[in-house]
């Protein structure tokens, strides 16, 4: 009996132990994260956006006289030259008021003629004392008339002359019909203060091709003048073109996007340096503007680096506690604003270590300062890094991607 209950006590003792080593063990466990090494390499930053395709100098044709279009003797997409007679608009009234108006000049020329001869006998009897002053000054008076009267008439045949003129129109210079929106035989308006004329056709310059993009307020800050652009446009899918920035425009065109919410963006004009055949106005294009570059710097992806309030990591670093309740970790103060930082693998622990951050990419980030080469920088996942604390027990595992990635799971089939 005595025996019997020696091994049932033996029994429990070594369950026990059991149990302790499997609590101590658990104990152990720290998060599982996923650790990368920190290394050099360069960052291109990037502003991505979409625009039109325009001509850089485009002159839209609009008739200064009202008429029908007598000849239009160009179609779209014909090459226009400067000086090429573009449209004429039906003159017969302006001629005939041409004519009436030499003729009233004709007939206020001879009347001051007139009036010029009888000035000088009237000066000439003045002066025998055969003519009174007041003669004279009537005169005088009568000339003076007839010769505003001559300026008068000139200038009304110059202004018929004018409208007889602009009743041709020529190309201001040399481009592509690029847009044709009349027809011969129809009717043109002028414009006037509240509707605008008729706009017969658009001239375009296809020597100089820009491309017209809408940049986010969040990213025009960092677009100037001069930067370098990949151009890539719908309709020559495969193939890569380039670009220079030449202009940013600087007021913002504020839209409505969805009941009250408003979209400032700011429109920046592209140039595209490549010969490009057959390209068009109106073509849809996308933008990737280079916006700095950085070369042999440290980079760690982009989701690595948090937030925590100041001061974090600092007071504790040289605890060597392996409890896993995160008495290592300072409690966070509302007065104490938040800094950038990085978690890094610290002798089985995660340690925060503020940094400076420089450009970015759509994957990594620049570490100017805080950060070595080689370091192991706790980069996942998400909902960790979230909630991670200074001192936590970890348990490093590598990506699935990347030159750190582990590739047992792409090896295990073979």
């Amino acid at each position: 009996m005595k025996k019997k209950w020696l091994m049932i006590g033996g029994g429990a003792v070594i369950l026990a132990i059991f149990v302790v080593l499997a609590l101590r063990s658990s104990g152990e466990q720290g998060i599982k994260v996923t650790v990368e090494l920190a290394r050099k390499g360069e960052i291109t930053s990037i502003v991505t956006a979409t625009g039109k395709v325009r001509a850089q100098a485009d002159v839209d044709i609009s008739a200064d006289v009202m008429g029908r279009i007598e000849e239009l003797p160009i179609k779209e997409g014909d090459r226009a030259k400067n000086g090429q007679l573009l449209v004429k608009i039906d003159d017969r009234s302006r001629r005939m008021d041409v004519a009436q108006s030499r003729g009233s000049l004709q007939s206020a020329i001879s009347s001051r003629n007139k009036a010029r001869i009888d000035l000088d006998r009237e000066k000439q009897l003045f002066q025998k004392g055969l003519s009174s002053q007041a003669q004279l000054d009537l005169a005088q008076s009568v000339y003076d008339q007839s010769a505003a009267q001559v300026q008068i008439y000139q200038a009304s045949l110059d202004r018929a002359l004018d409208q007889l003129e602009k009743c041709t129109i020529r190309s201001p210079m040399d481009g592509i019909v690029t847009k044709l929106n009349s027809e011969k035989g129809e009717n043109v308006v002028i414009g006037t203060m509240n509707n605008p004329g008729t706009i017969i056709m658009t001239i375009s310059d296809l020597s100089a091709i820009e491309i017209e993009a809408e940049i986010d307020e969040t990213d025009i800050a960092s677009v100037f003048v001069g930067q370098d652009v990949a151009i890539t446009l719908d309709a020559f899918p495969d193939t890569l073109f380039k670009g220079d920035v030449v202009q940013v425009g600087n007021s913002a065109e504020v839209s409505v996007m969805g009941g009250s919410d408003q979209v400032a963006n700011f429109l920046v004009k592209i140039l595209i340096v490549d010969k490009i055949p057959n390209i068009k106005p109106g073509m849809t294009a996308s933008v990737d503007i280079t916006t700095d570059h950085q070369a042999d710097i440290i980079k760690v992806p982009a989701g690595a680096v948090v937030m925590r309030p100041e001061g974090t990591g600092e007071e504790h670093a040289d605890n060597d506690s392996t409890d896993n309740d995160n008495k290592n970790e300072i409690i966070p103060d509302k007065d104490k604003k938040e800094i950038d930082g990085i978690f890094i693998v610290d002798q089985g622990k995660s340690k925060f270590v503020p940094v400076s951050t420089g450009i970015r990419d759509q994957q990594f980030v620049e570490i100017s300062t805080g950060l070595s080469e080689s370091d192991s920088v706790i980069t996942g996942p998400y909902r960790q890094l979230r909630t991670i604390k200074h001192g936590s027990k970890i348990t490093p595992e590598k990506p699935k991607f990347g030159p750190d990635a582990d590739n047992k799971s792409t090896t295990s089939n073979d």
